[in-house]
This record gives structure tokens, C-alpha cells and sequence, in this order.
């Protein structure tokens, strides 16, 4: 994914319905604030908002595109993707936009998120999946994509418990997209989805590691279909749609849990207009946080530090 989102310079593939995005799973506590990545006349940027839809905060002014953030377990930083014209990569920020470092200074990789301890970050690199410590080093490869020249693996996440990292395998771009699970050492890998769900590069952990939220039919490649809120079981099982657009001109794009687990924050598309929501975790009436001139991808919701 990383190498796809660099060769194509990221703005064609940020506009596709299915390109919300990565974030690492939620960690329990009280609710934060939200970060989210939108375009700007300067890139695409990060902000950040209150669960209210107050407080709306830019806190990076890179040249090139800041996307994929997660929260740090302690809420106190924040690590994202920078893509730029010659790099790729990982990058630390405080929550307020200081102290930007980037951990990555050559090559191709991104999508990261913190593993639950909040000591190594996994990612997206060599169209596999990654893990290094916190401060760039130890990097290991955990996986490569079975489908070389065509797909990729991508958005790793790690379980609440630190067990088990779920990422996105792509076989064809935008068809066919499944998740899989492994242990953090790259073995035990399982398959969670069918490739046919098309399953979005967003996901996200519950704070209890109970379920898992996605995105169904992330890319709409049928006639008449939507993007979708859904949420699996740890194992596969238990597909509960949460939301059930059709047609095309309404999608629901997931973004994360909240924090305190009751709530899953979304990306709302309809006939033009385009709103950050929530909807309860286990389904029912969605609420509005924020309505915005253009579309918020990679949403993550923060803890309160």
C-alpha cells in the first residue's frame, strides 16, 4: 500500500471511498480528542477535534502528506505516515504539533501503529507487514505479500492484549481485500475474512479486544453497493453490519473505536455532503460530531493523556 499511495503520489488514491485508512487498536480509558487527515492547499495535513466537534486543531504543516495516524496507549504522541516527493515514512509527533521525528529517513514505508505496550510500532513496508521499536531501531519483516507485483499487505494493528497483529492482504487492488491475523512474531497466520467482503484498510481493535471493526466492500466494485461499518469477532465469525447503505451514493467509513469502547467514529459520504459521526458499537442511531468541507480520513480516536 505504501508503495502504491508513493507511486501514485497520494492524492488519487486519497480521494477513492476506500482509503480511510490506519490506526493501531483503541486503548481503554477515557475518550480523547479525534485526529483525522484532510486536504489541505498545502497537502493533505493531520488534525485534531473534540468528541463535541469542537476545538478543530491543524497540527502538522509537512511538505508532502501526513496520513495514517495513531495514538501512542498514554495519548501523549502520535505516529504517522509522511509521504513526500523523494520519502516515505514514519513519523513521531506531540499531540500539539511539536517535536516532529522521523524514524524512517530512507525508503519506502508507512501505515504505522502502536503495539499495546506502546515499545515498537508495526507498519507497512516492502508491501509486507513490519515491526521496529519506537525509536527506529530493531527493525524486523514479519510477512510479504503471496500476490508480488499486484497487492501488498497492509494496516496492521495489534490486539488490546499484545498478542496478535490483524492487517488488510491485498490480493487485487480494491476486489478482493481480506483480513488475516498472526502472532507477533509473524506465525500462526489465519485468515478472518473473505477476499470477496473486500474489507477497507481501516480497521480497529475494541478496547476489550471482543470484536473487530472494518469496513465492508471498502471500494463499492459492485453496481449499487455502499462502504459499510461493520464488525467480525477476534476469530471471523459474527459479521454484524452497523450501518447499510446501498446504491453507491451513501458510504459509511469506518474509522476507530473510542476509547471507553462505546462508540465507533465514522466517515459519513452523502450525495456530496461529508460529516465525521459516531454510531454505539453495537449498532443504532448515529450521532453527529462535525460536519466538513472536505472528506476526513485515517480517523482515530485518541485516550485522554
Amino acid at each position: 500500500m505504501v508503495r502504491r499511495l508513493f507511486m501514485t503520489l497520494m492524492a488519487a488514491l486519497l480521494a477513492a471511498a476506500c482509503s480511510a485508512p490506519v490506526a493501531g487498536a483503541t486503548t481503554p480509558g477515557d475518550n480523547g480528542r479525534i485526529v483525522y487527515s484532510a486536504e489541505t492547499s498545502n497537502g493533505v495535513q493531520l488534525f485534531t477535534v473534540r468528541p463535541d466537534g469542537s476545538d478543530v486543531r491543524q497540527i502538522t504543516n509537512v511538505q508532502g502528506d501526513a496520513v495514517h495516524a495513531d495514538w501512542a496507549p498514554n495519548g501523549r504522541k502520535l505516529v504517522f505516515e509522511f509521504a513526500g516527493e523523494t520519502h516515505a515514512g514514519i513519523t513521531l509527533i506531540n499531540p500539539d504539533g511539536s517535536g516532529l521525528r522521523d524514524l524512517t529517513p530512507t525508503g519506502l514505508q508507512g501505515q504505522p501503529a502502536f503495539t499495546a505496550d506502546g515499545r515498537h510500532i508495526v507498519f507497512g513496508a516492502n508491501d509486507g507487514i513490519a515491526i521496529m521499536r519506537t525509536d527506529g531501531t530493531g527493525r524486523r519483516q514479519l510477512t510479504q505479500t503471496p500476490f508480488p507485483g499486484v497487492g501488498s499487505d497492509d494496516d496492521p494493528n495489534v490486539s488490546p492484549d499484545g498478542k496478535l497483529i490483524t492487517f488488510v492482504r491485498i490480493k487485487t487492488p480494491q476486489v478482493e481485500q481480506a483480513l488475516f491475523s498472526m502472532h507477533l512474531d509473524g506465525s500462526h497466520l489465519r485468515q478472518l475474512t473473505p477476499y470477496d467482503l473486500d474489507v477497507g484498510i481501516k480497521h480497529d481493535w475494541a478496547p476489550d479486544g471482543s470484536r473487530i471493526a472494518i469496513i465492508s466492500h471498502a471500494d463499492a466494485p459492485e453496481p449499487g453497493q455502499s462502504a459499510n461499518v461493520a464488525t467480525i469477532r477476534p476469530d471471523g465469525s459474527g459479521l454484524r453490519m452497523l450501518t447499510n447503505f446501498g446504491g453507491g451514493e451513501i458510504n459509511a467509513v469506518t474509522g476507530s473505536y473510542s476509547p471507553d469502547g462505546r462508540w465507533i467514529v465514522y466517515r459519513l459520504t452523502d450525495h456530496g455532503s461529508v460529516a465525521l459521526n459516531k454510531l454505539p458499537d453495537h449498532g443504532g442511531q448515529p450521532r453527529h460530531i462535525l460536519s466538513l468541507p472536505v472528506a476526513p480520513r485515517f480517523i482515530d480516536w485518541g485516550p485522554r493523556p
